[in-house]
């Protein structure tokens, strides 16, 4: 099975950062995961979709989306607003209390994408009703369970990024425990860095961003952008026990040299 994770769009129909234009990055990752990994299974996209969360920037990225082949489900981010993603893609990924959280299936697992936006806020939250969805989806399922959400989880040891991770964070580790057989690997953005962590012996990875990438600052609670850094999706390789994440950097136009 293979899984293209896509994170962190920032979406924008005019926006240019450090040269890129988010449209474009998006386009350019489209090709190239169609190209390559067409046959991929499913493309979660973990959150920050767009800039600034306008009913407008949903529509043209729901639009550019349409070239996609591979059947994708998408999370929100802190940059995101739930009310302008519904009235966009709809009410089908909605859980029963009106939150962004769905289950689907790919290949031999599940994939559990979880609603950490707050309104007005880079941090995240899981409330009870969201904790009590996690709950439920991890008691009925039938197969390993990828956790998706956006804000990191865990403490990173970067101040900047541990003062906008999810808040609560314990209960949602209470949940994991408590379902622990079922909890194959958690998985997250925001940071626009590779992150690799471990929650009591459960397996948490952060991906890359689709724009531009981060540096990590272990010293104070500066965020560190590297703009030469190439722009990037994460593609998931999958067996019933055993997974490796790949970063792809799909704007790479550079020498490639085969050896051996």
């Amino acid at each position: 099975m293979k899984i293209v994770l896509f994170s962190d769009l920032h979406y924008s129909t005019d926006r240019v950062v450090y040269g890129r234009s988010s449209k474009e990055c998006l386009r350019n990752a489209i090709t190239h995961a169609n190209r390559f990994h067409g046959d991929a299974d499913l493309c979660v996209v973990l959150g920050d979709l767009t800039d600034c969360g306008l009913e407008y920037e949903y529509q043209c990225l729901a639009a550019d989306l349409e070239i996609l082949s591979i059947p994708y489900r998408m999370l929100l981010g802190n940059h995101d607003n739930r009310d302008h993603f519904i009235r966009v893609f709809g009410t089908d990924l909605l859980d029963n209390n009106g939150f962004v959280q769905s289950v689907v299936d790919a290949g031999s697992h599940r994939f559990l994408l979880l609603d950490t936006h707050t309104p007005g806020q880079g941090w995240g939250n899981l409330d009870a009703h969201r904790l009590e969805w996690l709950d439920e989806a991890l008691y009925s399922a039938d197969r390993p369970c990828f956790i998706c959400l956006h804000h990191p989880p865990l403490e990173t040891a970067l101040p900047a990024f541990d003062a906008i991770g999810l808040h609560g964070s314990e209960q949602f580790m209470a949940i994991l425990d408590r379902h622990r057989s079922m909890v194959f690997q958690v998985l997250f953005g925001h940071c626009h860095m590779s992150v690799f962590g471990n929650m009591n012996g459960i397996p948490v990875c952060g991906i890359q961003s689709l724009l531009y990438q981060g540096l990590p600052n272990f010293n104070d609670n500066r965020f560190l952008d590297a703009p030469d850094l190439f722009p990037a999706y994460s593609l998931a390789v999958v067996d019933r026990c055993n997974m490796v994440i790949h970063g792809v950097a799909f704007d790479y136009s550079g020498d490639v040299v085969a050896s051996g």
